[in-house]
């Protein structure tokens, strides 16, 4: 039988309302309030606290250069340095290297926020009216474009692994001949180099 059963049972007229008043004696002299919980970004792990940081300041002006395939510099890329590796709430750049090895800052970046569709087009604008192309070279082309706006950068390894493959098994070469995939490889050597510092003359 629920208790919802039992309640009818009761016998109402006969219960009796208490009622309770308690005083605090404590001597508060000397006692302080203590927050139990520690602020949540603290209990984030770092590579939760700094991605969350980059995507909610994309639009951060380096971050925008980043984002919109601009070259950046190394004063510029010291002024990201300053805001991730502070040390206290995001973290500091040990922390960086024992969580992502010795990948540029920039690349990183990219990988969080990606690039975005109309510079990865633009990219590639050339390419594409310069010629004639198929339908399963105009795919593949897409296909680095929406990859680059996920992933900010491409291994050049990539283009013969899928989802490139998936247009054709030899990948790259199985699309375009031996010149027109040099160009299309200049073209993201340029892409990702633009996630890289220019070194400043001194």
């Amino acid at each position: 039988m629920s208790l919802r059963d039992l309640i009818k049972y009761l016998d109402k007229d006969k219960q009796r309302n208490v009622i309770t008043s308690f005083e605090d004696d404590l001597d508060h002299e000397g006692i302080s309030e203590h927050d139990l919980l520690p602020s949540y970004t603290k209990l984030q792990s770092y590579k939760d606290r700094v991605e969350s940081y980059i995507r909610n300041h994309k639009d951060h002006l380096v971050i925008q250069k980043l984002k919109t395939n601009k070259p950046i510099t190394e004063s510029e890329i010291t002024i990201l340095e300053g805001i991730l590796f502070d040390g206290e709430t995001l973290g500091t750049k040990q922390d960086y290297i024992n969580t992502y090895g010795d990948k540029p800052l920039g690349e990183f970046i990219r990988s969080i926020v990606g690039l975005e569709v109309t510079a990865a087009q633009e990219a590639f604008a050339d390419f594409i009216q310069a010629g004639n192309l198929r339908a399963d070279q105009m795919t593949f082309i897409n296909c680095i474009i929406s990859y680059l706006s996920s992933n900010g950068t491409i291994d050049k390894a990539m283009l013969f692994e899928a989802p490139f493959t998936n247009i054709h098994h030899q990948g790259l070469f199985g699309v375009f001949d031996d010149a027109a995939a040099s160009k299309v490889i200049k073209l993201l050597d340029g892409v990702n180099q633009n996630a890289w510092v220019i070194k400043q003359a001194a």
